[in-house]
């Protein structure tokens, strides 16, 4: 935001909070899809979000959307944030914007921080599993609800990225054979439907700063909505590259999870179905779902960045990055029976 839709907006949240002229708004790095800033008065912190400027794909960065979920999910999971208030008002700011608690704690990224030793990495997997399963396990109350679209949402998913990726698709497209390997092996629908993240993953979540392997947050809720948690599973593989792997997935890391004593993607899986319950015998579609997701998200933010609506240069290599994804897909089709 330029510095006068920073002024205006600052002047009405300080309003609405009954804050001091000292408080001040300050942009959160690390995140490549909807903004995200620390309001704070000195005593208090609040976080702010809101869309990125430009061209959007349809249904993408909705703050009512996402507000309002975390207002139904309140009192249902301790791991989500408390809202305060959403704006929508082009006089105060061109696109919407939402407040809600700041939660402090431990952040990990690409590399684990030092309040970590190898002997408590398995903990972490296990934490960040449990929390995961947890929010499979909440009950969908009438506002949630909403956010069931009924049966189906297996197919819907894998049309709906496909139709994404084509909106938005390279010049040399080279996700084809990764589309119709989907749509040939979409399993039968017929789990029982639950809250899911769709983005869950060790940077989306805060860590207890006295107790380091309890998890105390999940952030970044934009995705979340109900369907089958084995899809929300696939979203999370997704990041969860392995010390093994090739090394153009190693280039693209963003989590610790190549750590020797981290568990592995089959270790994911298994621990995950003691948890819940569920039996998976393969998990080869919901992984390579959501690589093909994950590819096609990069690919929406690398089309922003061609077409002048964003001139972040984190964004400059996500062709690349595309690339990656759309590789290992194919290997891993090559390798699966189709």
């Amino acid at each position: 935001m330029n510095k006068d839709q920073q002024i205006q907006l600052l002047t009405e949240l300080r309003k609405r909070l009954n804050s001091s002229e000292k408080t001040s708004l300050k942009p959160l790095t690390g995140g490549v899809s909807n903004l995200t800033y620390r309001l704070t008065d000195g005593d208090n912190q609040w976080i702010v979000r809101t869309s990125p400027p430009g061209t959007k794909a349809r249904g993408a960065h909705d703050m009512h959307r996402e507000f309002n979920l975390l207002k139904a999910l309140s009192g249902l999971y301790a791991l989500s944030p408390a809202v305060n208030f959403i704006i929508d008002d082009t006089d105060v700011f061109p696109r919407p914007v939402y407040v809600m608690e700041a939660i402090n704690g431990i952040e990990i990224h690409k590399d684990l921080p030092d309040n970590y030793t190898t002997d408590d990495q398995p903990a972490l997997c296990h934490a960040l599993i449990k929390a995961q399963q947890q929010l499979h396990q909440v009950p969908l109350n009438t506002a949630l609800q909403r956010f069931n679209k009924g049966r189906g949402y297996i197919e819907r998913q894998i049309s709906g990225w496909i139709q994404r990726y084509k909106n938005v698709q390279a010049k040399h497209n080279h996700a084809d054979v990764v589309m119709a390997w989907l749509q040939k092996n979409t399993p039968q629908d017929h789990r029982d439907y639950c809250l899911i993240h769709n983005d869950f993953k060790f940077d989306n979540l805060i860590f207890d700063a006295q107790q380091p392997t309890t998890v105390k947050g999940v952030l970044d809720w934009e995705m979340a909505t109900v369907g089958d948690p084995l899809m929300d599973l696939g979203c999370s593989l997704a990041y969860w590259i392995e010390a093994d792997d090739t090394a153009g997935l190693q280039a693209i890391r963003t989590q610790p999870t190549t750590e020797d004593n981290m568990l592995s993607r089959d270790d994911y899986v298994q621990h995950y179905c003691r948890l819940s319950g569920l039996s998976l015998d393969n998990y080869d579609f919901y992984y390579i779902y959501g690589l093909f997701r994950l590819m096609v998200i990069v690919q929406q933010i690398y089309y922003r960045y061609e077409q002048g609506q964003s001139d972040d240069e984190r964004f400059k290599p996500f062709g690349q990055i595309r690339d990656i994804l759309i590789q290992h897909s194919q290997q891993q089709i090559g390798t699966t029976h189709v």
